[in-house]
């Protein structure tokens, strides 16, 4: 079963696509899109376990120069997950 957490970012006006084109396609970034905010970008990242999901977060939002101090971090039980797999079986 895979971590998997959401990440609402703030980020300094019109420097949306900047934090974009910084995230997508780096490891463990699910998805990353511009949305009508506030927030302004959201992320979606996942791992194999929360200890890489953790690490994973910590180097993506490394990568964000223009990130304003709002920031939600919203981990997923992984609950929900885990029933669809057992009923996809």
């Amino acid at each position: 079963m895979s971590a998997k957490a959401y990440v609402l970012l703030n980020v300094v006006h019109e420097k949306q696509e900047q934090v974009v084109r910084a995230l997508r396609g780096k490891l463990g970034v699910l998805m990353v899109d511009v949305v009508e905010g506030p927030p302004d970008v959201v992320v979606v990242l996942e791992a194999r376990n929360r200890q890489k999901l953790a690490k994973r977060t910590v180097q993506a939002l490394a990568l964000v120069e223009t990130m304003t101090e709002e920031l939600q971090l919203l981990p997923t039980t992984g609950r929900l997950n885990a029933l669809m797999e057992v009923g996809d079986a």
